[in-house]
C-alpha cells in the first residue's frame, strides 16, 4: 500500500521486502544468524510452550511445558538425570491448556496462573530439584489453641451495692504473629470469664488473666478484648499469658477475618506491585483484581476495621464486561481486557493503593489479545484483540493519560490476515521484538522508541513453521551476556513432521567480530571443532535434507545428509552445518524527482553497495533472474567491508529497485545502497 508514497519520511528509509534481514538501529541491515539445534520436543503432536526462568543474568533456563510436563534447558542443552535421561517435572496442565497460562516471577519461584487449575508455585532448589506445589491462603501460621480466661475479684466483691462494682462478662481472642512470615494467625477460640468491672483495678485490684499454648513459628501474641461489639487490641506479648487490668481496647486495630477468594474461583492472570501479588480475570469474577496483604504474598485476609496493608478487591466498573486478560505493572497497575485499558492507583501521582486508596480508571478502548504484552523501557507493547496490530503504551503527562501508537500501520501487510501467537523482546544487542506469526513466519521488529526507530521483517526457515518462542539472557563464547531467543520449531525433515527446540546463534564473528569461521548462517545446525575431517556425522535430525556448510570460513551449499553425515567438498577443522537460509533485500522503487516519476521507465547501469563484514551476496535489478555478485566470494575465507560495485545486467522497467541475496552460509550487512540510473520514456 505504501510502496509509492515517496513524500512520506518513513518512506526514505523503507524498504520493498526483508526476508531473513534484519533492521540495525543505527541503519542498514543484516541477515539473521542462524539456529542450533538443542533437541526434540517431547509430544510431536501437541508442540509446547517456551516460558522464561530468569534469576538473574547469569542464571536463566528455558522451561519446555507441554502437555502434563515441564523439561528445562540451561545454556543451550537439556537438563538431565544422572543416567541421561531428559529431566522433567509432572504438572496437571493439559496440552490444550499451556498456551493459556500466565506467569510472573520472583527470585526462585515462578508463580503460575490458568482459570482451569488451581494456582501454583514453581519452585528452583538446584539444578535438578525443580517441585510444583500448590499455592495455600490458609493463615501462615497456626491460631493459638487452649485459650482460657480467669478472673482475680480482689477486693471488689466486698463492696456490695457500690455503683460500677457490677458483673461483667469479658471476651478475648488471641493471635499468633510471624514476624518472618509477616503474618498475623486467625483468631483463637474465644475465651469469656465474668468479673467485677476491672476498671476499678487501681481501687480494689480485679483483674482477667488469658492463658494460651504455644504456638510454633510465634515471635509474639497479640491479645484483643470485645468492645461495643468489636474487638480492639489490649496488648502483645511473648509470653503465654496475659493480665488485663483495664487496658483500653484499640478498635482501629481488629483482629485479621481469613479471605480465600480463589477457592473454586481461580484466576487468570498473575503479577506484583508494590509489594503485593496480584491477581484478576477469574471465569467467575472477570474483571475484578485481587491484591495480597502487603509484603505476605499468599495472605488475603482483612481486618475490621480495614487497615492500610490489608488485601485488597477491586472491579473494574464498565459497560461492557470483557475478562481481564493481562496484569502489568509500570508507574501505575496496567490492566488489559479483550476490550479496553485501565488503570489502577491510588489515586494522586505517586499515592500508594490501599483497601481504602485504589482508583480504576480507564485509559484507551482498545483491547488485548490473550498474547502477553512486552513490557520495553518505559512502554508497553501488546497486540490489539480484534485483528493482530501491535500498539505501544507508553503515559502522556500533558494528557495524564497511557495511550499509545499503532507500530504496524506502516506494515499492514504483515498482519491483515494473521494474529500474533507469540512473541518475545531480545534487548541486547540488536533491540528486536521476535514475533511469531499464525502460519508459521517469524516477524522481526527492530525497536529503539527514544531514537523514534521501529522496522518490521519476517524470516522463514527451509522446511519449517516458528510455532514457540521465548528469550532469556545466556553467556556466548565471547564471553559477552546477550539476550537468546530460543524458537519451537515444526518441521519436515525426510518426510516426517518433527518439532526441534532451536536456539538462535550469536551472530558476533569472534572477540572483533571478524572472525569469519565463526559464521553460524545455518538453522538446525551443529558445529565441529577440532582436527581437520573430511565427514561430519551426528546430524541424524537432518537426514534425507539438504543442507548447507561454513569450512573454516567459506561457503558451501547443496551437500546432502545421508546416515547422519555429510560429506564435504573439502576438509576442515571448523565446519557448521544445517538447512539454507534464503536471504533477501529489495529496495523501494526509485524515486528521482519531484513530482516522482515512478511511471518512467529506468535502467540501474551500476550499484554501489557499502558493506561490513560480507561475504557471498549477489545483486540484482530484475527480481533475481539474473544475480551479479558482489565483494568477497563465497569461497574466498575474506570478509569485505568498503564500498564495492558492480554492474548489472541490462533491465528497463518502471521500478528500478535493487534486490540483494544471500544464499551462502556467511555474514551479509548492507549499510547503504546507491545507483547510476538512466531514465526512459
Amino acid at each position: 500500500m505504501l510502496r509509492f508514497r515517496s513524500d512520506m519520511e518513513k518512506w526514505q528509509t523503507g524498504a520493498c521486502e526483508l526476508t531473513n534481514f534484519f533492521v540495525h538501529v543505527q541503519g542498514g541491515a543484516s541477515n539473521r544468524s542462524g539456529t542450533q539445534f538443542i533437541g526434540a520436543v517431547k509430544d510431536v503432536a501437541n508442540p509446547p510452550r517456551l516460558v522464561p526462568f530468569i534469576y538473574n543474568n547469569t542464571q536463566s533456563y528455558v522451561l519446555e511445558m507441554g502437555g502434563g510436563y515441564i523439561r528445562f534447558i540451561s545454556n543451550g542443552a537439556y537438563l538431565t538425570n544422572t543416567d541421561g535421561s531428559v529431566y522433567e517435572v509432572a504438572t496437571p496442565y493439559a496440552a490444550a491448556d499451556v498456551w493459556n497460562i500466565r506467569w510472573v516471577q520472583s527470585a526462585d519461584v515462578l508463580t503460575i496462573a490458568h482459570p482451569s487449575y488451581p494456582l501454583y508455585n514453581l519452585s528452583r532448589g538446584g539444578e535438578t530439584d525443580w517441585t510444583l506445589s500448590e499455592i495455600s491462603f490458609a493463615a501462615g501460621i497456626a491460631a493459638p489453641t487452649g485459650v482460657s480466661a480467669v478472673a482475680t475479684n480482689g477486693n471488689a466483691g466486698n463492696t456490695g451495692t457500690t455503683p460500677g462494682i457490677a458483673s461483667v462478662t469479658y471476651d478475648y481472642v488471641v493471635t499468633a504473629v510471624s514476624i518472618a512470615l509477616n503474618s498475623e494467625s486467625n483468631v483463637s477460640a474465644t475465651a469469656s470469664v465474668t468479673n467485677y468491672n476491672i476498671g476499678y483495678y487501681t481501687e480494689y485490684g480485679n483483674y482477667n488473666t488469658v492463658d494460651w499454648a504455644a504456638v510454633s513459628g510465634a515471635d509474639y501474641y497479640n491479645i484483643y478484648r470485645k468492645y461495643a461489639g468489636s474487638y480492639g487490641l489490649i496488648g502483645s506479648t511473648t509470653d503465654l499469658t496475659f493480665q488485663d487490668a483495664d487496658y483500653e481496647p484499640d478498635t482501629a486495630i481488629g483482629p485479621p477475618t481469613h479471605e480465600d477468594p480463589f477457592s473454586g474461583n481461580n484466576p487468570a492472570c498473575v503479577s506484583y506491585f508494590q509489594q503485593r501479588r496480584v491477581f484478576g480475570g477469574s471465569a467467575s469474577d472477570p474483571q475484578t483484581i485481587w491484591m495480597t496483604r502487603s509484603g505476605n504474598y499468599t495472605n488475603m485476609d482483612v481486618a475490621n476495621p480495614v487497615k492500610d496493608d490489608d488485601a485488597i478487591t477491586a472491579t473494574i466498573a464498565s459497560q461492557q464486561v470483557n475478562q481481564i486478560r493481562h496484569i502489568v505493572p509500570m508507574a501505575d497497575l496496567i490492566i488489559f481486557t479483550a476490550g479496553s485499558v485501565w488503570k489502577v492507583s491510588g489515586g494522586d501521582a505517586g499515592k500508594v493503593i490501599t483497601p481504602g486508596n485504589v482508583t480504576v480508571t480507564p485509559q484507551m478502548f482498545v483491547g488485548a489479545a490473550d498474547t502477553l504484552p512486552l513490557p520495553i523501557d518505559q512502554d508497553v507493547l501488546f497486540v490489539e484483540s480484534k485483528g493482530s496490530h501491535v500498539r505501544d503504551l507508553q503515559y502522556d503527562y500533558y494528557a495524564a493519560v497511557y495511550n499509545g501508537t499503532d507500530l504496524s500501520v506502516l506494515a499492514d501487510h504483515l498482519f491483515y490476515g494473521y494474529t500474533i501467537d507469540d512473541w518475545r523482546f531480545a534487548q541486547f544487542p540488536f533491540n528486536i521484538v521476535w514475533a511469531v506469526r499464525s502460519d508459521g513466519t517469524l516477524l522481526g521488529l527492530t525497536y529503539l522508541k527514544e531514537q523514534q526507530i521501529w522496522a518490521w521483517h519476517q524470516h522463514t526457515t527451509t522446511n519449517g513453521k516458528f510455532r514457540a518462542i521465548t528469550v532469556v539472557p545466556e553467556e556466548t563464547e565471547n564471553g559477552v551476556v546477550e539476550d537468546t531467543a530460543y524458537f519451537v520449531v515444526e518441521r519436515t525433515i525426510n518426510g516426517n513432521a518433527v518439532a526441534y527446540v532451536e536456539r538462535l546463534h550469536t551472530r558476533q564473528l569472534g572477540t572483533a567480530n571478524s572472525d569469519i569461521t565463526k559464521s553460524w548462517f545455518v538453522d538446525a545446525g551443529l558445529q565441529y571443532a577440532g582436527a581437520p575431517v573430511s565427514t561430519v556425522s551426528g546430524l541424524s535430525h537432518l537426514e534425507g535434507d539438504t543442507v548447507s556448510a561454513c569450512i573454516d570460513g567459506k561457503g558451501y551449499t547443496g551437500l546432502t545428509v545421508t546416515n547422519g553425515s555429510v560429506a564435504l567438498p573439502v576438509a576442515g577443522s571448523t565446519i557448521t552445518v544445517g538447512l539454507p537460509i534464503r536471504a533477501h533485500l529489495q529496495s523501494l522503487p526509485l524515486d528521482l524527482g519531484q513530482p516522482p516519476q515512478f511511471s518512467r521507465r529506468k535502467r540501474v547501469s551500476k550499484i554501489y553497495t557499502t558493506l561490513y563484514n560480507t561475504a557471498g551476496i549477489e545483486v540484482s535489478t530484475d527480481g533475481g533472474t539474473r544475480t551479479r555478485p558482489v565483494g568477497s566470494a563465497a569461497t574466498s575465507g575474506t570478509l569485505s567491508s568498503d564500498v564495492q560495485f558492480v554492474i548489472p545486467a541490462a533491465n528497463w522497467d518502471q521500478y528500478g529497485k535493487i534486490d540483494v541475496f544471500q544464499n551462502y552460509p556467511l555474514p551479509c550487512t548492507v549499510t547503504g545502497l546507491d545507483v547510476d540510473v538512466e531514465v526512459g520514456n
